[in-house]
């Protein structure tokens, strides 16, 4: 298993996103742990709210 996430990985992230599946399913999908969806959609997501992409 590579140490990072691939572009496939990542598609199935968001489109596993849009159909409202938890990170434990989506980590569990994809061999990995649910920490590891959550940081990464955490790390590139887009805050609408204050504007600013990722962590703050």
């Amino acid at each position: 298993m590579s140490r990072f996430l691939s572009y496939e990985d990542r598609l199935i992230i968001a489109q596993r996103l849009q159909e409202s599946a938890s990170f434990g399913e989506i980590g569990k999908e994809l061999g990995r742990d649910r920490t590891t969806i959550a940081k990464e959609v955490k790390k590139y997501s887009y805050d609408k709210k204050s504007g600013r992409p990722g962590y703050p």
